[in-house]
């Protein structure tokens, strides 16, 4: 791993929050000891379930897609990570396909790093603990979204749960077909819907971005 490359990996680490209070010194060691910095081309597969070894892994540079089967459940890019949530399944199976979207550089931790710093950080254990929660309390959303009665409520609730909120806007500018994926409706009834929300004054767009107007 080149010295800018564990800059990068140490910058983005201290802004996630399983290792935000981690000390800094054991980070790098950890880094330096137990990671390793690995690159892929568009439409790689990074993860699968046939393809996973327990580890946590940074996004350095470029961007990733998160699904299961035909359901996109994210978007990843600089800084995200992720394994974080499978790394003490004792089955050691990934439940989901990382796919690069973009070229991609990513630094990947080994278990045996992480053990290290739950094992001598007492900061990281606990964050570790309150980020599988949050992880709960995100995939019942998803849930929530997925039995949801119309395809409209479907969509007010993705957009309330993934947008980010700028200037009192909630932006978000996924694929339409991504989109309609994630919300398990076609296409025609997709944009059947966002146009019923429009006139109802609900979203607006801009392009190919929608806005969840705040009310």
């Amino acid at each position: 791993m080149t010295k800018s490359t564990l800059i990068s990996a140490l910058t983005y680490l201290k802004k996630a929050n399983i290792f935000k209070d981690a000390d800094e010194t054991l980070l790098t060691g950890v880094l330096k000891d137990y990671g390793k910095s690995v690159s892929y081309c568009k439409n790689d597969i990074v993860f699968s379930s046939e393809s996973y070894s327990p580890v946590i892994c940074i996004i350095i540079k470029g961007e990733a897609r998160v699904s299961k089967g035909d359901t996109v459940i994210s978007h990843i890019k600089d800084g995200d990570i992720f394994g974080a949530a499978f790394l003490y399944n004792q089955n050691y199976r990934f439940q989901n396909t990382v796919t690069a979207i973009t070229p991609l550089k990513v630094v990947i931790i080994e278990k045996s790093g992480i053990d290290k710093l739950i094992q001598n950080d007492t900061s990281v254990s606990f964050n570790y603990i309150s980020y599988l929660s949050e992880r709960i309390g995100f995939l019942n959303s998803k849930i929530e979204g997925y039995t949801q009665s119309s395809a409209e409520e479907k969509l007010l609730l993705y957009l309330q749960k993934n947008c980010d909120d700028t200037d009192g806007k909630c932006e978000i500018s996924v694929s339409m077909t991504e989109l309609s994926r994630v919300l398990h409706i076609s296409r025609a009834s997709l944009y059947r819907v966002i146009e019923a929300l429009e006139q109802q004054g609900k979203i607006c767009r801009d392009g190919k971005k929608i806005y969840l107007k705040r009310i």
